[in-house]
C-alpha cells in the first residue's frame, strides 16, 4: 500500500462551473456599474476586484479538494470513496497541465477526477495517476482495458505536429513580408503550444 498526502485535485465540472460563472459575475459586475459609475477604468477595475475575490473563494472553500489517497493492488481509497479494481471496466488518464483521470464501471457510472496545475499543485496528483496507471495495467493480467486519451492517440500526435507546422510557416511568411509580428500573440501562441505538447504521449511502436 502506498500512500498520498495532501492531494490537490478537482472535479472537471466543478472547475467548468467556476470559470464559467466568473465570467457571468465578471459580466455581470460590469453591467451594474455601467448605470452607477461613468469612468470606464474605475468600471474594468472594481469588476476585475470582484470578480478576482470571487474567483479565489469559490476556488479555495470549494473547488479545490485535497486528500489523502491510499493505493492497494487492488484499491484506491480517499475520504469517503473506495474504488474497487474488480469493478473498473475502463479507464482513460490524459497528461495535460497535470493530469486526468476517468474511470467507467461495470454498472454504467463514471467517476472523473483531475488536478490542472493552473488551479492546484498538481505533482502529486501526477505521481497518484502514473501509479495507478502501473496498478490497473498489471491488475487481473490486464483485463481492464486502458482507453488513450487524444494526445496519447496517432491523431492527436498529427495534430499537434499539424499545428506547430502552421505556427512556423506563419512565423516565417511574417518575417519575410512587412507586417510585423505581435509580441502577445506570439506570446499566447506559443504558451497554447507548449499546453498541446505537455499532453502528448503517443510513441511509436
Amino acid at each position: 500500500m502506498r500512500k498520498y498526502q495532501n492531494v490537490e485535485y478537482t472535479s472537471p465540472f466543478e472547475l467548468l462551473f467556476l470559470l464559467v460563472s466568473t465570467v457571468a459575475v465578471f459580466s455581470a459586475i460590469v453591467f451594474v456599474l455601467n448605470r452607477i459609475v461613468s469612468f470606464g477604468l474605475l468600471k474594468g477595475t472594481l469588476a476585475f476586484v470582484f470578480a478576482g475575490i470571487y474567483f479565489y473563494i469559490l476556488k479555495k472553500k470549494f473547488i479545490v479538494k485535497v486528500s489523502d489517497f491510499e493505493l492497494k493492488s487492488n484499491q484506491l481509497k480517499w475520504d469517503n470513496k473506495n474504488i474497487d479494481f474488480k469493478d473498473i471496466e475502463c479507464y482513460k488518464i490524459h497528461w495535460m497541465k497535470g493530469a486526468g483521470i476517468k474511470f467507467k464501471f461495470k454498472n454504467g457510472k463514471t467517476l472523473r477526477i483531475s488536478s490542472n496545475d493552473n488551479f492546484c499543485n498538481s505533482e502529486q496528483f501526477v505521481n497518484l495517476c502514473q501509479d495507478i496507471d502501473s496498478k490497473l495495467l498489471k491488475y487481473n493480467n490486464g483485463q481492464i482495458e486502458r482507453k488513450k486519451s487524444f494526445f496519447e492517440s496517432k491523431q492527436g500526435y498529427y495534430f499537434a505536429v499539424i499545428i506547430s507546422t502552421l505556427f512556423v510557416v506563419g512565423a516565417i511568411y511574417k518575417s519575410f513580408s512587412d507586417e510585423k509580428i505581435n509580441i502577445g500573440n506570439l506570446a499566447l501562441i506559443l504558451v497554447s503550444l507548449g499546453i498541446v505538447w505537455s499532453g502528448v504521449k503517443w510513441k511509436r511502436k
